[in-house]
């Protein structure tokens, strides 16, 4: 009788771990399955924030200038080049939308790659959504900074700069 017990003990042990490991894994794949979802989501929010700064940007372009969203780009962002090395890699593109080139200025400011290889993989069809997240960088992070650089944008072509940093100081 007492081996029977013990039977129906190491049983019942082993049901209950299959059902721990059971729910366990389940647990682990809703996560994964309300990461991936999740991820989408902030994917679609950058999307949409990436779109709006790059309207914004032709827009000032328009109304400013393109020399002007060069100096405006170079004063905020650091390490990414000056308003003339702006231009300069601008010019050299062929067919690239300047709003475009303005968001893949921005997000190597903010994350660890080059403007040079952004601008390859945004030309070899991946988007700023793509390389945040290949960068493993926070998707939310990159779009607070293209909205507060879209608000920049906005201010400046109410309040026009009044110099022009391609100009020589005396």
């Amino acid at each position: 009788m007492s081996s029977m017990r013990t039977g129906k003990g190491v049983l019942a042990l082993v049901v209950a771990g299959m059902f721990l490991s059971f729910s366990v894994n389940h647990v682990f794949a809703q996560t994964q399955a309300g990461s991936k979802k999740e991820a989408k989501k902030e994917e679609k929010k950058l999307k949409k924030e990436t779109k709006k700064l790059e309207g914004k940007a032709e827009e000032a372009e328009e109304a400013l200038g393109r020399d002007a969203v060069f100096c405006i780009l170079a004063a905020h962002t650091s390490g990414v080049g000056t308003a003339q090395q702006l231009r300069d890699k601008f010019n050299s593109l062929s067919g690239f939308p300047f709003g475009q080139f303005v968001a893949a200025v921005l997000l190597a400011d903010r994350i660890a790659k080059p403007l040079d290889e952004i601008l390859a993989q945004l030309q070899a069809g991946m988007s700023i959504g793509q390389i945040t997240k290949e960068a493993d960088v926070s998707m939310g992070e990159v779009r607070r900074g293209f909205g507060e650089f879209r608000s920049e944008l906005a201010r400046s072509m109410t309040n026009p700069p009044t110099r022009d940093c391609f100009a020589s100081t005396p």
